[in-house]
């Protein structure tokens, strides 16, 4: 009797037991569906962002599970030759729907991200990634003036959008045009008339669209393609700034207006004039110095050669007349050619020549020289050469 009453009570404990097992499991269960509650059903605008990323990336990897089942249905009925599975197979596949982020979402989103007073910066990556409805724009444009006088707003040639990732660096071109009839470009402002960013200045990629207006004012300019340098000047005292040379073989000359005239003198203007001016640099690199039709610079003793280069001016203003010589350190390299010379090389233009040359010598010796290029103001610049007899 003992042992039939422990029985029941052993049972009776076992129920319970199950009982409440399968209540936690049902629960766990809840408590899953309720954390994957499905991206469509959200209300994106109370949603918090990490349940909206879960969400969509939850039936990502519901799509995506019942994608690669499919798929796997439909290489097995195609190898067992059997039709009728495969064709519906493939038309399941055919009728699946990619889970998308909306237009209308995406604008309900972008809001949220823009009004959003904590760090939004990964929802709008992960956004940025997800919808294709989210690409935020910089748009360069002028504030120009209609015939009626007021105020528009245009594009013009310089002008073009910029699209990134938000968050990410961008830097603000310049406009590659000095002054207009509004004045000399000062920037780029989130105002037609006040500048917020200079040109070459980093901001950050917003999250929303950003228009920036190409600021012009009365002034004067100074810009430097080789230093990157742009300064802009509005006072009565109008100074040039100072620049710094990239390396010794870069002269500065001095400042050129837009008519390639150089300045000479303190600049003075006039009120509401406006003027811009570049600097020049001059500067001569001699390269590609090779032997004609040889692949190294070995000779032989008392056979002649030609000695090919090349000049390249990569100033900012043209070399003018220029000229070229081969200078042996000693007298075991004879040049048979005369010195040469070029009329003018253009900014970022290069001329080609050539040296006749016999060299003498035990083998194994290296012979040394110099290509001396010297301009009309005596400025030169060396390039070393070494040759070896074989």
């Amino acid at each position: 009797m003992r042992t039939r009453k422990t029985l029941v009570v052993s049972l009776m404990i076992l129920c319970l037991a199950c009982a409440a097992v399968f209540a936690n499991a049902e629960l766990e269960k809840i408590k899953v569906e309720k954390e994957t509650e499905k991206y469509s059903a959200l209300d994106l605008e109370s949603a918090s962002f990490e349940s909206i990323m879960n969400a969509y990336q939850a039936e990502l990897d519901a799509y995506n599970t019942k994608y690669e089942s499919i798929r796997e249905k439909m290489v097995q009925s195609y190898n067992e030759g059997n039709v009728e599975d495969y064709f519906d197979a493939k038309g399941m596949l055919r009728n699946l729907a990619y889970p998308t982020i909306t237009a209308e979402d995406t604008e309900v989103l972008v809001k949220r991200i823009a009004e959003s007073k904590d760090d939004a910066s990964e929802f709008a990556a992960w956004l940025y990634d997800n919808s294709m409805f989210y690409r935020p724009v910089i748009t360069l444009t002028k504030a120009s003036d209609s015939d009626d006088g007021e105020s528009r707003k245009s594009s013009f040639r310089y002008s073009y959008t910029i699209s990134m990732e938000p968050g990410s660096t961008v830097t603000l071109p310049s406009m590659n045009v000095s002054f207009t009839s509004d004045g000399v470009f000062a920037g780029w402002g989130t105002t037609e008339d006040e500048v917020t960013y200079e040109a070459g200045s980093e901001i950050t990629m917003p999250y929303s669209d950003l228009t920036l207006y190409a600021v012009f004012k009365s002034g004067v300019m100074f810009y430097d393609y080789i230093t990157e340098t742009e300064v802009f000047e509005d006072s009565s005292d109008i100074s040039a700034p100072a620049l710094e040379a990239p390396d010794e073989t870069y002269v500065f000359d001095g400042w050129y207006n837009e008519s390639g005239e150089k300045v000479e003198g303190p600049v003075s203007l006039e009120d509401g004039q406006s003027a811009a001016f570049y600097a020049g640099w001059k500067s001569v690199l001699v390269d590609d110095v090779r032997l004609k039709n040889k692949g190294s610079m070995n000779v032989t003793a008392d056979k002649e050669y030609k000695l090919s280069f090349s000049v390249m001016n990569q100033g900012s203003i043209s070399t003018g007349s220029l000229t070229i010589e081969l200078v042996p350190e000693s007298d075991a390299l004879t040049v048979l050619s005369d010195s040469l010379s070029t009329s003018n090389i253009r900014a970022m233009h290069e001329k080609s020549g050539s040296f006749t040359i016999k060299v003498s010598g035990a083998s194994g010796d290296v012979v040394k020289a110099n290509i001396v290029v010297t301009d009309v103001d005596g400025n030169t610049w060396k390039t070393p050469v070494e040759l070896t007899v074989k």
